[in-house]
């Protein structure tokens, strides 16, 4: 064991409802996890009253053990589950670990460990719940002695899966391309039997275009997730001006992903995406009518996330699509942001779109409009060769 003063273990591990969720300090009697253990040994909180941990009445562990139930005990079969298999579940696992050199023996009088232990009101299996929380303590004491994870693993692992109990994935948009579909519709009954219809892929992005936000508000974006939570959804907003207020407005309606317009002033767009950044949704430039993206992209102090390469469809049948600056713009972007590529997009003009470096392609009435909804959707699926990855997955050890 290092000098350190303290480390920090976690674990999940089991079923509901007897799963175990640990949280733990192991620390020096003289430093601050020390202190921690006598503060709040000398401070009980009602329900939430700290025990030592004893493998039977008269054996306490040691290291000397604290466990502070996260969950408030509020009767006496509460109380049981606490006293009986969870104490003696936690106490057995620091003893073993020192048994086993997980915990130095020879450091057993000098350390504290404080555990948080979550047992669920609806548990009823003792044995589950012992054995579930004795394999939660020692593997995060295992995690906290060996300082697991490292940072290299949790930037690795960030983005390919979410907590268990979220109930839906998060989809990063670390795995372009990914199909775009467009709802320009202000007519909210067709846009429901549109996303329904859709396939369920984490290739496709839904974007609630700007006519259906402004006939509902920004507010429809929560209609979309409560049809599909699993889904990045984009409110296509085109701020041009009170950039925060309007990025805090999408974001509270839940929005993944947030647009603004290119044309806005620099810090009106700068204070967007900043905006973008503190409410945990991805920020997006809209060029429609810009110019020169590039150039609006290297005055800015901080780039967006996605860069939309967009023409409009008024004009989508008497100008071609222009996808050659997409290179520079990557460039510009330091190689990370994403580049998505709007107007007009067929099945037969994906793999031109693809081989000229667009990350989204966003489709609308080729898919919106189809007699088919579903069968138009797999074809630019098919076409983009896209890839399931599954987010959703429990992982207890790498």
């Amino acid at each position: 064991m290092t000098e350190e003063d303290f480390f920090v273990g976690e674990a999940l591990v089991g079923e509901e409802p007897e799963v175990a969720h640990i949280d733990l300090i192991i620390g020096k009697k003289s430093g601050t996890a020390g202190m921690a253990f006598a503060n709040s040994f000398a401070q009980p909180r009602a329900g939430h009253t700290p025990i030592l941990g004893v493998i039977r009445p008269n054996l306490p562990a040691k290291p000397a053990t604290l466990i502070v139930p996260k969950v408030t005990i509020r009767n006496l079969e509460d109380a049981e589950k606490m006293f009986g298999p969870a104490q003696s579940a936690v106490a057995k696992a620091v003893a073993d670990a020192v048994e086993e050199g997980i915990i130095p023996k020879e450091k057993a009088e000098e350390l504290v460990v404080i555990v948080s232990v979550f047992i669920h009101p609806r548990g009823r299996d003792y044995q589950r719940i012992y054995r579930y929380n004795y394999a939660a303590t020692k593997l995060a004491l295992r995690r906290a002695m060996s300082k697991f994870p490292c940072i290299d693993k949790v930037l690795e692992e960030k983005d390919k899966s979410m907590h268990a109990m979220i109930g839906f994935r998060i989809n990063n948009l670390k795995h372009p391309p990914y199909l775009e579909v467009a709802l320009d519709i202000p007519d909210w009954r067709r846009v429901e039997g549109i996303i329904r219809a859709l396939p369920r892929s984490d290739a496709i992005i839904i974007e609630a275009g700007t006519p259906l936000i402004k006939r509902y508000g920004v507010e429809v974006v929560q209609k979309i997730h409560q049809l599909r939570p699993e889904t990045v959804v984009v409110a296509d907003l085109k701020t041009l001006d009170t950039g925060n207020l309007e990025a805090r407005m999408a974001g509270d309606a839940t929005a993944d992903v947030i647009g603004f317009s290119g044309l806005a002033p620099l810090k009106t767009m700068e204070k967007f995406i900043e905006e973008c950044k503190k409410v945990g949704a991805l920020s997006l430039m809209d060029t429609l009518n810009v110019p020169d993206p590039v150039a609006v992209l290297k005055k800015l102090k901080v780039k967006p996330d996605i860069v939309e390469l967009h023409r409009a469809i008024d004009v989508e049948q008497t100008q071609e699509s222009e996808w050659g600056n997409i290179a520079e713009i990557k460039r510009v972007c330091n190689n990370k942001v994403l580049v998505a590529v709007a107007g007009g997009i067929r099945v037969d003009r994906v793999q031109e779109a693809l081989k000229s470096g667009a990350d989204i392609l966003v489709v609308g009435r080729a898919i919106t409009a189809a007699k088919d909804v579903t069968g138009a959707a797999r074809a630019f699926l098919k076409e983009m060769g896209v890839t399931e990855v599954d987010q959703f997955r429990i992982m207890t050890d790498f």
